[in-house]
């Protein structure tokens, strides 16, 4: 066997009552399990949240800067 490092994304959906974005991505950091098993050929030796971005889905429409004649 030989040590790799792979690096896996997932995306997590999730409904929460925290008043920011910024309390919930640290909750789930800190508090929440990333689960991943040994398999017959792989011994998982460890996993992380390397990083945390927010993305959310609402379009958000602006007004343009018209100047009035």
């Amino acid at each position: 066997m030989k040590y790799e490092t792979v690096f896996i994304m997932i995306r997590v959906q999730v409904y929460a009552d925290h008043a920011s974005v910024s309390d919930t991505v640290r909750k789930l950091k800190n508090e929440s399990i990333l689960s991943m098993t040994d398999t017959a050929n792989i011994n998982v030796l460890e996993t992380e949240i390397l990083v945390s971005r927010i993305h959310n889905t609402r379009v958000y429409k602006t007004q343009s800067h018209q100047k009035k004649p």
